[in-house]
């Protein structure tokens, strides 16, 4: 409940929607599962992922990963800008080590991508998910505040 407050917290019309910056912020919400034997390995994994994202991928807004008591279930939140900024990511990903790492350590268990995803970016996570929800209606008072600020990150 906590990660979803957080996520609606995160995404408002205002930044969904934004005329100066345009702000057309991209969440993936991934639920996955750390294969069988790999719970080191994936704890590794994430720390080195999650550095290389911070240092090559400026406008990733936010990349974290939970991980459950059990350490068996992580729960995987990436926001980008725009789509731009989200096919920046995938390009990255795609056929590199971190792919092949992510694969060997991890069972996506669903993964949800939320904003108006463009249809290449749509293409880009097609082995990963069907599932995109475009925005519709809603409202976040304290993210709004943040639009302007978020829109000039490069």
């Amino acid at each position: 409940m906590k990660i979803i407050s957080i996520l609606l917290l995160l995404i408002s019309p205002s930044l969904l929607a934004m005329h100066h910056g345009k702000l057309d912020v991209i969440v993936f919400a991934i639920d996955l599962e750390i294969n069988q034997g790999k719970e080191e390995s994936a704890v590794s994994f994430v720390s080195n992922i999650t550095e290389n994202v911070k240092n090559n991928e400026p406008q990733t807004l936010v990349y974290q990963y939970h991980f459950s008591d059990e350490e068996n279930k992580v729960f995987l939140l990436e926001i980008y800008p725009n789509n731009e900024a989200a096919l920046f990511h995938m390009k990255n990903f795609t056929g590199s080590k971190w792919e092949a790492g992510f694969v060997e350590n991890f069972t996506i268990k669903s993964a949800s991508i939320l904003g108006n995803a463009s249809s290449k970016l749509k293409e880009a996570l097609g082995p990963y998910t069907e599932d995109f929800r475009s925005y519709l209606y809603g409202f976040d008072r304290v993210a709004g505040e943040l639009g302007e600020e978020i829109s000039k990150i490069k």
